[in-house]
């Protein structure tokens, strides 16, 4: 399968445009920030939704919905973690990063994603051309699995409610302070999918064991929700299935499923012919 490949001062970067547009390597001064691709890869053999058939690492767009569900108003099924993984793209290399885009039928939009790479700064920019006769209504999370094991330290903002997604139960987390403790203290065999609802701010730091620290910034009128998946090898849940793998998503919804945040009337939205458009910055600072 094509790799487009790239250096861009202290980054570097591998995208497989068949794969969906998959970013399967992102370094910076040789540091991975995200999983990498297994060695060996099976499905699981129980279904555990149509994302896991193939391999998972890297990151990839969710779009319009991570959540399986039924689009709103209309009646096809959102795929599991959205369309865009399932497509071909087009990649081009930039003089400062990378541009991809694919052409979604379901809605119908032309997706872009841009990578702006500077010094220490790497600058997600996306867009969404709407394409139909009607307004479309959307998700869209970044999808960056990072690796669980290399993560020392946490920072996240305080928050006004707080769910588990995964598992409908009540996590009993008062504070950001405590998030941070209960995720370092989860023993290997589990898993969690938290949802920090009404944050403070868009800022969430993730200090590496290797001396670095990524901050990712974001626009909380867009995006007021933080989904934090962490993943201590109990996921899937069958022998040789189970990851090591984590990812702080902003998410512009109160949950992870198009169908639900839309009955809340949270959800971003692009008009008619128009071109809706956002980012989120991703700094590299030194431990």
């Amino acid at each position: 399968m094509k790799t487009i490949e790239a250096n861009f001062g202290n980054w570097y970067i591998q995208c497989m445009p068949e794969d969906g547009g998959r970013i399967s390597v992102l370094k910076y001064t040789g540091q991975d920030l995200l999983t990498s691709n297994p060695p060996a890869f099976k499905p699981p053999d129980k279904f555990y939704g149509e994302y896991e058939t193939r391999p998972v690492y890297g990151y990839d767009d969710c779009f319009p919905s991570v959540d399986s569900c039924i689009y709103p108003n209309e009646r096809f099924k959102c795929r599991d973690h959205g369309e865009l993984c399932w497509q071909k793209w087009q990649v081009r290399i930039d003089n400062n990063g990378l541009t991809c885009f694919t052409e979604c039928l379901k809605p119908r939009v032309t997706f872009k994603r841009v990578l702006e790479f500077s010094k220490n700064e790497l600058t997600w920019r996306f867009e969404v051309t709407n394409k139909s006769n009607k307004k479309i209504d959307f998700l869209h999370v970044m999808h960056s699995l990072l690796p669980l094991e290399k993560i020392k330290s946490i920072q996240l903002p305080e928050f006004g409610r707080i769910e588990e997604e995964s598992k409908k139960v009540n996590p009993y987390l008062k504070n950001a302070h405590e998030v941070t403790n209960h995720l370092f203290s989860s023993k290997s065999g589990a898993y969690t999918m938290l949802l920090l609802k009404e944050i403070s701010e868009g800022s969430i730091k993730l200090g590496f064991h290797k001396g670095i620290t990524l901050h990712m910034s974001f626009d909380t009128n867009l995006f007021p929700t933080i989904g934090i998946w962490w993943n201590n090898a109990g996921y899937p849940n069958e022998e040789g299935a189970q990851r090591t793998e984590c990812a702080f998503e902003p998410i512009p919804g109160t949950c992870s499923n198009l169908s639900e945040t839309f009955k809340d009337g949270v959800y971003l939205s692009a008009e008619q012919g128009k071109v809706f458009s956002w980012e989120i910055k991703w700094e590299i600072e030194n431990s």
